[in-house]
C-alpha cells in the first residue's frame, strides 16, 4: 500500500476510537526501532568474554567496540534531530532504521575486532538517524499534553527496560547461540518493525526547512572522536603518549572551533540561546552524569562477575534481571506520580535513591553476601535511575519550540550518550590500571555515586529555579 493510500484510507475510517488505536499502534513500533538502538548499546556487555576470545581483543579493543556505536550514535544524533525537522520525521527514521538493520547483519558476519568496530559505527549511525525521529513522531502522534506525558513515559520505559534487558537477553543468546546471535537478533526484528512503520506512521508536515550546520558538525565528530580515543587509549599508551597528548589537543582545539562555530552561525545544530536556559543546561548535564554512571558500572560489572565470580554469559545475564524488572517498575511510578510531585522533585528523589544504592551493589559482591541483597540493592538503583528518566524527557521538551522538538530531543540523546561513551572508557581504564577487578569496581562505584549524587543537586536547584521563575 503506497503512503497515499494509506492516508486516504485512514481519512475515510477517521473517528475517535480508530484514532485512539492508530496512536498507540504508532507509539508501538516506533518503540521497537528505539528497543532495539538502546538495547545495543548494552547487549553487548556480557558477550566481551566471549568475543574477547573469539576475536582475541583486548581491553581496549572490547572498549572500542561498545564505545564506536555509543560514539556515532552520540556525535550524529543532533545531525538525525535536524534531518528529521528537515525531511519529516518518518523519513528519516525509515532511513535510519534500514541503516541499523543492515550494519546489524555485518556485526554478526564480522571476521575480526577491527571489522566489527567499523560495523559498529555504522550501526550507530542507524541509531543516530531514528532514534530522535521516534520520539519527534511520539510528539506529533500526541496532542493533548496529559497523553503526551503518558506516552513519554512509555516510551521512555520501553528505553529503560531495553538498557536493562541487554545483559539478560544477551547473556541467553551468547550462551545458546555464540556472541554473533546478539547482533543478528535486529535483522528479523527490524525488518518487521520498518514494514510496520512504512505502513501505520502518518507523515506530519515538515517542521522548518533547516540547512545542516556542516562545519559544527565536522567540529563535534572531531572533538568527541579524538576525546574518545584519548580516554579508551590512556590507560594502555600512557599520558606521556604522542598520540594521547594529540588527541587530547585536537579535542580542545575541535571544541573551541565549535563554540565559535556555533555562535557566529545563522542556523547552528542547537540555537545557542537555549544554553541560556538554566533549567535547559540542568537538565542535560544530569542526563549526561547519569549516563556517565550507569554505562560505566554496567561495563565494569560485565568484567567483574565473569572475572571475579566465575559467571558464564547467562548467569550473568540473569544476575543483571533486577535491573530490568527495576527500571520498568520505576518508569511506571514514574508515571502514576506524574501531577503529584515536580518534574524535578521526581529527578532528585529518582537519582538520590540510586546514588545510595551504588556503594551497596559494589559491598554485596565483593564481601559475597547473599544475591538477594545484591538483587535488592541493584533494584533500588535501577528504579531511582528510571525514575528521573521521563520528567527528565519532559523537562527539556518543554523549554523549547514544538516544531524543535527532533533537535532538542537529539541534543539531549547525544549528550547522554556522550556520557556514556566517557563512563565505559573510564572503566575500561580502571579496568586496565587496577591490579584488580574488585579495585576497579570499587573506583567505578565512587565515580558512579558522584555523578549521581552531582545530579541530585542540579535537580534539586531545579525545583529553585523553578519556584523562581
Amino acid at each position: 500500500m503506497t503512503d497515499t493510500a494509506y492516508e486516504a484510507a485512514v481519512a475515510r475510517c477517521d473517528n475517535p476510537t480508530h484514532d485512539a488505536a492508530h496512536r498507540r499502534l504508532t507509539l508501538a513500533l516506533v518503540a521497537i526501532g528505539m528497543f532495539m538502538a538502546v538495547l545495543d548499546t548494552t547487549i553487548v556487555n556480557v558477550a566481551l568474554p566471549a568475543m574477547r576470545a573469539s576475536l582475541a581483543a583486548s581491553v581496549s579493543g572490547l572498549a572500542w567496540i561498545v564505545d564506536a556505536y555509543t560514539l556515532s550514535f552520540a556525535v550524529l544524533i543532533l545531525a538525525g534531530g535536524v534531518a528529521g525537522d528537515r525531511f519529516g520525521a518518518k523519513t528519516i527514521y525509515l532511513a535510519g532504521l534500514a541503516l541499523f538493520v543492515a550494519a546489524s547483519a555485518a556485526c554478526g558476519f564480522a571476521p575480526s575486532t577491527n571489522l566489527l568496530i567499523a560495523a559498529r559505527l555504522v550501526q550507530g549511525t542507524g541509531a543516530a538517524l531514528f532514534l530522535p525521529s521516534s520520539l519527534a513522531i511520539v510528539r506529533a502522534t500526541f496532542h493533548d499534553p496529559h497523553e503526551r506525558a503518558r506516552a513519554i513515559a512509555v516510551w521512555a520505559t520501553i528505553a529503560s527496560v531495553a538498557a536493562a534487558v541487554g545483559p539478560v537477553l544477551g547473556g541467553l543468546l551468547v550462551d545458546g547461540f555464540g556472541w554473533r546471535s546478539a547482533f543478528l537478533v535486529n535483522v528479523p526484528t527490524g525488518i518487521a518493525a520498518l514494514v510496520g512503520a512504512w505502513v501505520v506512521v502518518r507523515r506530519a508536515e515538515r517542521a522548518v526547512a533547516r540547512h545542516f550546520d556542516w562545519s559544527g558538525q565536522i567540529a563535534s565528530i572531531v572533538a568527541l572522536g579524538a576525546l574518545c580515543f584519548a580516554a579508551i587509549e590512556l590507560p594502555s599508551r600512557g599520558l606521556g603518549s604522542i598520540e594521547v597528548i594529540g588527541a587530547l589537543a585536537v579535542t580542545l582545539v575541535a571544541s573551541f572551533a565549535l563554540v565559535m562555530i556555533e555562535r557566529r552561525s545563522a542556523e547552528p545544530m542547537v540555537p545557542v540561546a537555549w544554553f541560556r536556559n538554566r533549567m535547559f543546561v540542568a537538565m542535560n548535564v544530569t542526563g549526561t552524569l547519569a549516563y556517565v554512571g550507569y554505562f560505566g558500572l554496567l561495563f565494569i560489572l560485565s568484567l567483574y562477575l565473569h572475572g571475579v565470580l566465575g559467571l558464564d554469559a547467562r548467569q550473568t545475564g540473569l544476575t543483571m534481571l533486577p535491573l530490568a524488572a527495576s527500571l520498568s517498575a520505576g518508569n511506571v511510578l514514574s508515571a502514576k506520580l506524574h501531577g503529584r510531585l515536580r518534574p524535578q522533585q521526581m529527578m532528585a528523589l529518582g537519582l538520590g535513591v540510586a546514588a545510595l544504592a551504588v556503594p551497596l551493589i559494589a559491598l554485596c559482591f565483593d564481601l559475597r553476601a547473599p544475591r538477594v541483597a545484591a538483587y535488592v540493592a541493584m533494584a533500588l538503583f535501577g528504579g531511582g535511575t528510571a525514575l528521573s528518566v521521563p520528567p527528565m524527557i519532559s523537562t527539556v521538551l518543554d523549554q523549547v519550540e514544538a516544531e524543535l522538538a527532533g533537535v532538542a530531543s537529539g541534543l539531549l540523546n547525544a549528550l547522554r550518550q556522550s556520557g556514556g561513551l566517557l563512563g565505559v572508557a573510564v572503566a575500561g581504564g580502571a579496568a586496565t590500571l587496577a591490579a584488580h577487578l574488585s579495585t576497579a569496581l570499587w573506583i567505578m562505584t565512587g565515580v558512579t555515586c558522584a555523578a549521581y549524587l552531582t545530579g541530585t543537586l542540579l535537580s534539586v536547584l531545579a525545583v529553585k529555579l523553578r519556584r523562581e521563575n
